[in-house]
């Protein structure tokens, strides 16, 4: 008999399925961990603390330096192939240094006493904004706001100007904590968020400073100097001042919140329109840590494990795992997407063979990055050594199906590919965007397996995991203690009730209750309690939630059917030749195209195994020429193809032709989000005359 995950917990209504809940909660679903008395942030963290006191609680390393080197690259410039300077910068990074849960709360309450002797006022009266980059300082800034009682208000360290004025002057922040690379980009937001009257950075300026042969000092030095010119009225303080402030003055008493207090207001960068401000109470942050807890348990993740941290922070997904790892009695290492593996680094290891992480949390950009890498190191062994991996592949699959003993024989040839990441990892979740199916699979079969996890800016990370206990490819899991949910008639989009298939809506203590001043989406998008996800879900036999579709990313073509972009997104992608992907739909026409930025190595590989230039042509050909050739766009588009009907899309799902890109995207130039999803509009506009012409042909 199948094990049902989730159960009903009440009546069908017309148009959607019962409501459920996972089945240990069928009775109520939790409000905190079932081993916890907390109901505020500060609680949460002083019972860790009291429970794990003398294990490592965070490690971190420092820079040392920024080494820069100049290459030449070919830039198309007016239609015309130009060679262009471009600087490629190299990390140096120290050891990992540590602190232990106690010393963590030390450093948390001296930072907080700190926080109100340079002038903010406590209890839910200023607000902290924190604008940087991911950092045991960044959590750090959370923990001690949240011991006076002051929200913080987080927004991705690449919103944008427009999106940080915003943030800034709708909540009224009063503070601000920033990186120092970060500081100049506060110039002219500071001109109009008035109420910001203290700035906290990252790292000491000192003169005596050399890094990058003394700019990283004189940067910031400028930066905070040019700000005082407009805004002569700021303060400025760096973290460790700040601290020592709080160590001189420990009569500054601490503050106790109640559960109903603002503990965060999280803006989503969202692809159209001002981002929006999610309003998280202490509830909510709290019942959230204890939906998790219900489907990755101790027994999953263990005391002492290793948790490498490096997805922005201002990402819900990201903080809730970091509370999540707390919780645990696990230590989260600090790393950088530019240095957890070796690409960028000199004189020093990567995060990840530094850290030796054992839990790995990251979204699909990641997962195919570390998939296509291991790709391109098999392609370039021996013959005879690269049959033996895909065989050694094939085998421990199908062992794996089913469910023959003894699978790990084939371990060993995966050795080299594990010492990429640490060596030591357990377990992998993906989270944040959708994963094809054959890079989920790749990844657990060669390092250790990948758990899905779906949840929302608006519902503090929880909706489902999928647990260890119960591991299957493609769903998103197991709801989490915390939720109750349904799926709710479509119709226009043919998906029904009736057939377990509808959007998702979701209740439970961990939701948010309405968007910071922003009546017209928070009518839009709740309805008698129930959040509407605009996700569109599944049950399966066994009470897991499949994703299937999103309502915004549904497009309707020529012959009236609808296609899901994200779902063929995740699938292209995993094509060997993509470094990056979007699926674009032009409603008067019947099939899409996609706007590929492809991935050179592999591109060259195969253009030559097509035979459409050979290895010595390739080798004098830049990317701005490549992508450009009509032979090229059309080998890369029988390759698309081969993909997509390999995974079982057919008909108006298969691509009618590609358009190629050579320019990166990043969150730097907008072209995606900190959290990697496609900024649709900013990428269309940049070839909408390819596009036009992909279409015409």
């Amino acid at each position: 008999m199948t094990v049902q995950l989730t159960v009903p917990v009440g009546e069908a209504k017309t148009g959607e399925t019962a409501p459920r809940r996972k089945a240990s909660q069928k009775n109520g679903a939790v409000e905190r961990p079932l081993d916890s008395k907390a109901t505020t942030i500060r609680e949460f963290f002083e019972e860790c603390v009291g429970r794990f006191s003398n294990l490592k609680c965070m490690g971190w390393r420092t820079l040392i330096d920024i080494h820069e080197e100049t290459k030449q690259v070919t830039k198309v410039v007016d239609g015309a192939h130009v060679k262009v300077d471009k600087v490629w910068q190299f990390y140096e990074y120290s050891n990992y240094k540590y602190q232990t849960f106690a010393e963590v709360l030390q450093t948390v309450e001296a930072y907080s006493r700190g926080l109100i002797k340079v002038g903010l006022k406590p209890n839910q009266v200023d607000k902290l904004h924190i604008y940087a980059q991911t950092s045991h300082k960044w959590m750090q800034s959370y923990l001690a706001a949240s011991f006076q009682n002051i929200p913080i208000v987080t927004a991705y360290d690449t919103l944008g100007e427009s999106g940080l004025i915003h943030s800034l002057v709708q909540t009224g922040s009063n503070a601000i904590f920033t990186d120092n690379g970060l500081l100049s980009s506060l110039i002219n937001p500071l001109k109009k968020a008035e109420n910001v009257k203290i700035v906290i950075y990252f790292d000491t300026v000192d003169p005596q400073d050399k890094r990058m042969n003394g700019t990283y000092y004189s940067n910031a030095q400028k930066a905070i100097d040019d700000i005082k010119k407009i805004r002569p009225d700021i303060s400025f303080y760096s973290y460790d001042e700040l601290i020592e402030l709080g160590k001189a003055n420990p009569d500054i008493p601490l503050q106790t919140s109640k559960p109903e207090d603002l503990s965060c207001i999280m803006y989503t960068s969202g692809s159209t329109g001002e981002p929006k401000g999610v309003v998280l109470t202490n509830a909510n942050v709290v019942a959230s840590v204890g939906g998790v807890s219900c489907v990755a348990g101790r027994n999953v993740v263990k005391k002492g494990d290793r948790v490498i941290a490096f997805l922005p922070l201002a990402h819900i997904f990201e903080m809730a795992f970091e509370l999540m790892s707390f919780w645990w009695g696990s230590c989260l290492g600090y790393a950088t997407v530019k240095t957890l593996t070796d690409a960028l680094i000199k004189n020093c290891k990567s995060d990840m063979v530094e850290f030796k992480p054992t839990v790995m949390v990251g979204v699909a950009a990641v997962w195919e990055a570390v998939r296509k890498g291991v790709l391109a190191k098999v392609k370039d062994l021996p013959t005879l050594t690269q049959k033996i991996f895909h065989s050694c592949v094939a085998a421990k699959l199908s062992m794996w199906k089913y469910h023959i003993p003894g699978s790990g024989i084939f371990d060993p040839i995966f050795k080299k590919v594990k010492a990429a990441t640490g060596g030591e990892i357990r377990i992998l979740l993906n989270g944040g965007s959708p994963i094809s199916h054959d890079a989920q699979e790749f990844i657990s079969l060669l390092i250790a397996p990948m758990l899905l996890g779906y949840g929302l800016t608006e519902t503090a990370a929880n909706a489902t995991v999928v647990e260890l206990s119960h591991f299957e490819y493609d769903v998103a899991g197991t709801l989490t203690g915390a939720i109750t949910a349904k799926l709710v008639d479509v119709a226009d989009a043919g998906y029904y009730a009736k057939n377990n298939q509808g959007e998702v809506w979701l209740k439970g203590k961990c939701i948010a209750s309405h968007y910071y001043k922003n009546e017209k989406e928070t009518s839009e998008a709740y309805e008698d309690g129930w959040f509407k996800t605009g996700d569109i879900g599944e049950w399966t036999a066994n009470g897991a939630l499949k994703i299937i579709d999103r309502k915004k990313n549904l497009v309707k073509t020529l012959n009236g059917e609808y296609i899901a972009l994200e779902k063929l997104e995740s699938i292209y992608r995993s094509n060997p030749n993509v470094l990056n992907l979007m699926v674009y739909a032009d409603q008067t026409k019947v099939k899409p195209i996609a706007v590929v930025l492809p991935n050179e190595k592999h591109m060259k590989t195969y253009l030559a195994e097509e035979k459409v230039f050979s290895l010595e042509e390739l080798d004098n050909k830049d990317m701005a020429h490549l992508v450009d050739d009509p032979n090229v766009v059309k080998a890369f588009n029988k390759s698309l193809l081969a993909t997509g009907k390999a995974q079982g899309l057919k008909g108006i799902e298969l691509l009618q032709n590609v358009v190629l890109l050579d320019e990166e995207w990043t969150p730097q130039n907008g072209f995606v989000t900190s959290a990697q999803k496609l900024q649709r509009k900013k990428i269309l506009e940049s070839c909408k005359d390819k596009v036009q012409k992909a279409y015409g042909s």
